[in-house]
């Protein structure tokens, strides 16, 4: 059975086994991967004349294969007859590989097929040839056993394009030499099997034989087009496919899949419509969410709305393919409610690699199975389950594709996503974070516009808004308030999701706070950013009061007072930043600085809560400490309240919150109703009063928390 994909990478690997030689031989795909090479070489870069090029010049080097097989000559791209190989080679390492410091780089398998151990030390790998003089010189004391590997992480670029890697020994001779050609992300150039002739695109084995990854399809020039762009349309339509090359075979999927494992073959138009009244399946997947599992919601059974997603890729008649082409069609969304002046976004995603048991990043899953099984031990946590994986282990590649308020396409492209939150990961709908890669064919910024929000970003998240499901709008109100105060905010734009064809939801599209995020609004140098969380520190003396930037401190204690936040605040959800060593940076003096952040837990509830006795007396942990100490100072007393008094007349001013919160009701509206019938599976009219309902809570929390906010600064703050 073959080794699991997300195997980590370990900078020498030794497996002691005797190799195997194939006697297959694709000179074939040699013949035509020279075409390619001499087309790059000769830089050929307009399309026509290249796809005319790529034509003719495959066929005449294929007539060229077959004289060379008739006349009897020898075969090409044969192995040393001694000594170590390069066996394998990745451009592209996404999130197949981890090495030993949780990183990704792009790597290189050597393969000793002798009888001896070989020593490495001195060898050396360069791009193109031995002319250039530059390489990556394998270290001292690098030695490889007969039949075992030796993998590493060179330290040069390596183009996904396609490039030529030599390997010479310490004395300067010609070893071996790969012509690696242009690779999607997460797959490999190997040979066939270990230390074989013959050469082919695989399934990444990092320090495994080759033998265990699955033969995949070359990357060939070319695309499949269709004859309407992704879009909105008020009608059906029948929808045709082309592919660049004339003769080849289309193969499409309409479910998110790979069309290269799961197409259809294209034989003809296809019927674009509206699908929303079909059965739903992706929004009955019940492993999701033990909500679902132990059947305490009930699960979507109405049709939820739904848009079409065409994936397509181009097969030549040997075996190459074409990059996967992806298109989403929403058709007589004119005529449905919610959708006036929302954006809409649309990810797809293999459905496989988000909802499977083994695998999925978006279910229970083995990670569930192997907890339950071990007793739910207390060392395991609250957060065992396949959705509680972070960082690239958890992230899957999506074809990302934002449509702006007027339903005009902004953005398309791919990119890596994973899941959002902490807790929040176990509730039926989850939050997601959007990073964009150029290993996966996008670029390491977007650049789109929403409701004249002009974005630039290397990231963004697609928030949910974690336990506030009632109105979405508490983090919003919070940040909106807060934005020119000393705290740092995000902004939000609203927006619905579909994942894989399926209605997901109403969100909010935030920006990610990051390094990038922060030098960009305060113009300071990324490499001087940190940003801590609570679990970030052991105990109080890690940040004493004198560490924070006072004023910010106390706009962060005033905000979070007058909105009566309880719950897992502050012991959690506490994110502060600092910057330091920046000489002339209002920000760089290296004091923290408070974020608004994840304030949906319990806040804007309780009119009467009394937040000072919640504070000081109320729960423990490492955040109170801060204001516990300064509570004692009767100049911060003083400057709390002299904060707290211009907020209620500024910041938190009640007529303009209630304007703020009618509004924001009013802009999300349509789409909350959609939501609460999407997740509890009620009518529309049961979705409108609940959601009003809870508007209705957020309307008399601001109308009478100030009277009762007075009683408690005279009782705590005028001492």
């Amino acid at each position: 059975m073959p080794p699991r994909f997300t195997r980590d990478l370990r900078l020498i690997i030794e497996k002691q086994r005797m190799p195997w030689y194939s006697k297959r031989n694709k000179i074939v795909r040699y013949i035509i991967l020279l075409a390619d090479n001499y087309r790059e070489r000769t830089g050929m870069r307009d399309r026509k004349a290249d796809l005319t090029f790529g034509m003719h010049f495959r066929v005449i080097l294929a007539a060229l294969f077959a004289a060379i097989v008739l006349t009897g000559a020898a075969a090409v791209d044969r192995i040393p007859r001694e000594g170590v190989v390069i066996n394998e080679v990745c451009t592209s390492n996404v999130t197949c590989c981890k090495d030993d410091n949780g990183e990704y780089p792009d790597w290189i398998e050597l393969y000793n097929p002798t009888d001896e151990r070989i020593d490495l030390s001195g060898y050396v790998l360069r791009k193109k040839d031995l002319s250039q003089k530059k390489g990556y010189v394998i270290p001292e004391g690098a030695f490889i056993e007969s039949g075992s590997y030796y993998v590493f992480a060179p330290d040069f670029d390596m183009s996904s394009d396609g490039l030529i890697i030599t390997l010479s020994d310490s004395y300067g001779s010609h070893v071996d030499r790969a012509v690696v050609p242009r690779l999607k992300f997460d797959t490999s150039y190997a040979r066939t099997t270990d230390g074989a002739p013959e050469w082919e695109v695989k399934e990444a084995t990092c320090g495994w034989e080759n033998s265990d990854g699955r033969s995949l399809p070359g990357i060939i020039d070319g695309e499949v087009t269709a004859s309407k762009g992704s879009g909105f349309y008020s009608s059906a339509f029948e929808l045709e496919l082309k592919s660049s090359y004339s003769g080849m075979s289309i193969y499409y999927t309409t479910d998110g899949s790979d069309p290269l494992d799961n197409g259809i073959l294209y034989d003809g138009a296809i019927r674009i419509y509206d699908r929303s009244d079909e059965a739903n399946v992706y929004s009955l997947i019940p492993d999701v969410s033990l909500d679902y599992v132990n059947k305490a919601v009930p699960m979507p059974l109405s049709p939820v709305d739904k848009c079409t997603v065409i994936r397509a890729v181009a097969k030549d008649n040997l075996g190459g393919c074409t990059d996967i082409s992806n298109f989403v069609y929403f058709v007589g969304y004119d005529e449905k409610e919610g959708y006036d002046n929302m954006a809409v976004i649309s990810l797809s995603a293999d459905p496989y690699q988000l909802f499977s048991h083994d695998d999925g990043i978006m279910v229970l899953g083995e990670g569930y199975d192997e907890y339950v099984e071990a007793g739910m031990p207390e060392e395991y946590g609250h957060y065992k389950a396949n959705f509680c994986e972070r960082g690239r282990r958890s992230e899957v590649v999506a074809q990302v594709v934002i449509f702006d308020e007027k339903h005009d396409k902004v953005l398309d492209t791919t990119a890596g996503m994973r899941l959002k939150g902490l807790s929040s990961r176990w509730d039926i709908q989850k939050s997601f974070a959007i990073t964009f890669h150029k290993a996966v064919g996008g670029k390491y910024t977007e650049d789109f516009c929403i409701e004249g929000n002009d974005l630039t970003v290397h990231s963004f998240a697609l928030d949910k808004c974690g336990q506030d499901t009632e109105t979405k709008m508490i983090d919003t109100i919070m940040e909106y308030c807060m934005r020119d105060t000393g705290c740092a905010t995000v902004d939000r734009i609203p927006c619905c999701v579909f994942l894989d064809g399926e209605y997901w939801g109403f969100y909010w599209l935030q920006e990610r706070f990051d390094r990038s995020f922060l030098a960009d609004r305060y113009d300071i140098d990324p490499d001087k950013v940190e940003i801590y969380n609570t679990i970030d520190f052991d105990s109080y003396d890690e940040w004493p009061p004198e560490d924070f930037d006072r004023d910010s401190l106390i706009d962060y204690y005033a905000a979070n007072i007058i909105a009566a936040h309880e719950g897992d605040w502050p012991y959690m959800n506490f994110r502060i930043w600092r910057a330091y060593d920046e000489e002339g940076s209002e920000y760089g003096d290296g004091k923290y600085r408070p974020v608004i952040y994840d304030m949906n837990s319990e806040s804007m509830k309780t009119p009467d809560f009394d937040s000072f006795e919640y504070m000081l007396y109320g729960s423990t942990g490492p955040s109170f400490e801060p204001f516990i100490e300064l509570y004692g100072d009767e100049d911060f007393r003083r400057d709390l309240k002299h904060r707290i008094d211009k907020m209620e007349s500024d910041e938190f001013e009640k007529q303009k919150v209630l304007d703020l919160i009618g509004e924001l009701g009013e802009r999300i509206h349509d789409q909350m109703i959609l939501d609460n019938m999407r997740y509890t599976d009620c009518s529309r009219e049961e979705a409108e009063r609940y959601f009003k309902e809870n508007v209705d809570v957020l309307l008399s929390f601001y109308e009478t928390r100030y009277d009762h906010l007075n009683r408690y600064k005279e009782e705590y703050l005028a001492k």
